[in-house]
């Protein structure tokens, strides 16, 4: 296990896990977080062991935003630079993972900690958790993705009344918006996420690294342009050992 200050960090049976552990402070992060959490997910993107990722929160909260705490009052935060040197790199380096990335929201997720999350690749919730944009309520504007991911993922009528208006999204609203995958009593999320994470380690790295580059890209092309990339990602992963092997089994068990 990597030792880091603000998570925790480990590999097994290619499975990365990453849990912010600040649970005294509901997971709030603080630069150095953010930091550790992009090491962790550049690291398990270069381990060959690793095959997916896992992401979530210690103790009763996935995230409580950015910790104002660590903002001196007597000066006026350069919160730009914090996110040009901090967060940015971090939901970049999620989204152009090569690994699938599984947030599993175990409690309240604000702020920063919404955009983290959907930065993910798959999204589960707890029953009990909710989601918060607290951002236009103290002076701010919504970060970490969140204008992007919140509009394209709800439509620009929800995102913009979840972003302006700052209400609790319950997990079960979120589901039925369409910002997550499931969601799952509190004493399953764990079990859940493991056995997603577990199903995903166990497909072929190259698709799935395609696969989420086309997702990604399909919001910024034009059809012409999608079917291209969808025609030259195909034809990479159709030369692949792994894909010969599938049509090798496909036809032995025809045969059979």
């Amino acid at each position: 296990m990597i030792a880091y200050d603000d998570i925790s960090y480990s590999v097994e049976n290619g499975r990365a896990r990453i849990v912010v552990n600040r649970p005294d402070k509901l997971n709030a992060y603080r630069n150095e977080t953010a930091d550790q959490l992009r090491d962790a997910v550049l690291r398990a993107g270069s381990d060959p062991s690793a095959r997916s990722i896992l992401l979530t929160g210690e103790g009763r909260a996935f995230g409580a935003g950015y910790d104002l705490a660590t903002v001196d009052p007597n000066e006026t935060p350069a919160l730009d630079d914090v996110l040009q040197r901090h967060f940015n790199p971090l939901v970049i380096a999620m989204r152009q993972s090569r690994l699938p990335v599984v947030a599993a929201v175990n409690g309240p997720c604000a702020g920063a900690a919404v955009g983290i999350a959907l930065a993910a690749d798959i999204v589960i919730a707890a029953r009990s958790a909710y989601f918060y944009e607290p951002f236009v309520g103290i002076a701010l504007v919504p970060d970490a993705g969140n204008t992007q991911f919140l509009s394209r993922m709800l439509g620009r009528v929800r995102a913009s009344g979840m972003m302006l208006l700052g209400d609790r999204i319950p997990a079960e609203k979120a589901l039925a918006w369409g910002l997550l995958w499931d969601v799952v009593d509190d004493a399953e999320l764990a079990p859940t996420a493991e056995a997603i994470c577990a199903r995903l380690a166990k497909l072929d790295a190259a698709a799935l690294a395609g696969t989420k580059r086309l997702i990604d890209r399909a919001a910024e092309f034009g059809i012409d342009e999608q079917l291209a990339l969808e025609r030259d990602l195909q034809g990479e992963a159709g030369r692949t050992p792994a894909m010969k092997a599938q049509i090798a089994a496909f036809f032995a068990k025809r045969k059979g």
